[in-house]
């Protein structure tokens, strides 16, 4: 297991959390400890498009994580009062916050 879209590879058995895809690179995400596919490219635009990228730059679980906040996001009184009650309870139904595979 590893944190390092570097050294992220394929997984047999395991796909990405958030969109199913089994063919890709897998890491764990620190936020949320989930199977999430990267893209293992040096440099790329927008993380090569993969879940990675947009879970760290849009969603609301890792920006949870990363501002240090206690207990899950989806009870955080913090992120609720720092992004508003409509993006938080949009929040929910993003693709970008929950696994769904």
């Amino acid at each position: 297991m590893t944190y390092d879209r570097l050294q992220a590879k394929i997984i047999p058995g395991k796909h990405c959390s958030f969109c199913g895809n089994d063919s890709v690179p897998l890491i764990k995400t620190k936020c949320c400890d989930q199977w999430i596919c990267c893209d293992t490219s040096f440099a790329s635009i927008k993380g090569g498009d993969y879940c990675q990228y947009h879970h760290e730059h849009e969603g609301l679980c890792h920006f949870h994580y990363n501002n240090s906040h206690s207990g899950i996001w989806q009870e955080c009184k913090e992120c609720r009062d720092l992004v508003g009650e409509d993006n938080f309870n949009a929040a929910f139904h993003d693709p970008n916050n929950v696994p769904r595979y």
